[in-house]
């Protein structure tokens, strides 16, 4: 096994600077950045964010993924640099349109995937539609199947009023995400590591939530059980971090995906 140190060692001289692409996907433009050298002895990293969220979310972890394998994050449609169409698209509308993105910005498998948040729920779909190109997954403080059930059980957290909020420019239907999930719960022996929050909040929110603990182990009990989904997973808790851990912390991401890279790459290649 390759450690992530020499793999980063072994690239340390690879153009990381991200190059960014318009690609016609389906029909649909996305926008798409792309960094690092192509090594055929190593997937490529695919990066997939949260609900409402495109590429530069993960703008602090890009370069030293960068370092030791390509990786390439994109903007969903109606997000970022990407084409504004009236639809929205389901989660398993998500997995067909990474796949189509994928395929026409030449960027074939196989994948580590690393999604956070909702984007969490889409690469862990995209694994069991398409489980030979998944070589292995970081999930970033991913929602759950069972979240919303879970949640449930406790009053809603305080509100602190003020201006009615904005249609958001992604609508993400929840259940029906969780539905599609529970019918067809992904496990696999690959590599997976997930990281959850250690913090509920990052920042105190205008009005406190007594609950905050208690919604913080629930959010902590589901990653636990997403970490038996593989024989070769681990769990990681981002103590300083809250949701977005890749900015927050953002070490902690780069080293579990160097460690995934690094437990599936057969090594440098010949010169």
């Amino acid at each position: 096994m390759i450690a992530a140190a020499a793999l980063t060692a072994a690239l340390a001289t690879a153009d990381t600077a991200p190059v960014d692409r318009t690609v016609n996907a389906a029909g649909v433009t996305l926008h798409v950045v792309c960094a690092g050298a192509r090594d055929l002895a190593r997937p490529i990293v695919v990066l997939e964010a949260g609900a409402g969220n495109g590429a530069s979310t993960w703008s602090d972890v890009m370069a030293p993924i960068a370092r030791v394998a390509r990786v390439c994050a994109y903007d969903r449609q109606n997000l970022g640099s990407s084409a504004r169409v009236d639809s929205q698209l389901t989660l398993s509308g998500h997995v067909a349109a990474l796949h189509a993105l994928l395929a026409a910005a030449h960027e074939p498998p196989p994948y580590i995937m690393a999604g956070h948040s909702y984007g969490g729920m889409i690469v862990r779909l995209y694994a069991s539609t398409f489980p030979a190109e998944v070589a292995g997954l970081v999930l970033v403080d991913s929602s759950h199947e069972d979240q919303i059930a879970r949640f449930a059980v406790l009053p809603p957290p305080p509100s602190a009023g003020g201006a009615a909020l904005q249609r958001p420019r992604e609508e993400i239907d929840l259940p029906a995400a969780c539905g599609a999930l529970s019918a067809n719960p992904w496990r696999a022996d690959i590599p997976l590591v997930v990281l959850s929050r250690g913090l509920w909040f990052k920042s105190p929110p205008p009005v406190p939530d007594p609950l905050a603990s208690t919604r913080l182990g629930i959010w902590q009990d589901l990653h636990r059980e997403l970490a038996t989904r593989s024989p070769r997973s681990e769990i990681v808790v981002a103590t300083r971090s809250g949701h977005y851990i890749q900015n927050d912390e953002p070490e902690i991401v780069v080293d579990a995906i160097g460690r995934v890279v690094a437990s599936v790459s057969r090594g440098p290649t010949p010169p």
